[in-house]
């Protein structure tokens, strides 16, 4: 999965693992108030100002840091979501292999407790459930119905 991913992939992981530090917040900060406190001196004291107040310039400048940052955060998001979907995937085949397994070790420790005449043989209906496999058929069916998507469907 991770020899898949794009140099562009990658580069915008890293963008957002530096945009996503709490130092960020007081860069943002030290920027908006230097912003904003020389634009002010300089519109009070009558001379020339690259954005005077009500400040468009730095608004424009806030909004597109907000969309890009949103862009940014999304793609990785989407990327994460998509690893935690395969791992879902994985840990549901590999649990269902497990499950085959004990279902078949239940079924020998059975046949050999009914074959060996120390051991007092009796019906179990546990064991009887324990030694079924599980379809994975239902297991994705019963995944895909609407009482395990959203157990609490509004009216």
């Amino acid at each position: 999965m991770e020899d898949d991913v794009s140099g562009h992939q990658r580069w915008i992981e890293r963008v957002t693992q530096r945009i996503a530090q709490p130092r960020m917040v007081y860069i943002i900060f030290a920027f908006v108030t230097l912003w904003v406190t020389t634009n002010s001196f300089f519109y009070f004291v009558h001379h020339g100002t690259l954005d005077p107040p009500p400040f468009y310039g730095l608004q424009g400048i806030v909004s597109l840091t907000a969309l890009l940052m949103t862009v940014l955060i999304l793609t990785t998001e989407h990327r994460l979501s998509q690893i935690a979907i395969l791992r879902n995937r994985l840990d549901l085949q590999i649990n269902l292999l497990t499950e085959r397994k004990v279902a078949k070790i239940i079924d020998m420790l059975d046949k050999m407790r009914r074959d060996s005449p120390s051991i007092p043989t009796h019906n179990d209906p546990e064991v009887r459930e324990l030694r079924e496999r599980v379809d994975p058929q239902e297991v994705l069916e019963a995944m895909e119905s609407p009482a395990i998507v959203d157990p609490h469907p509004e009216p």
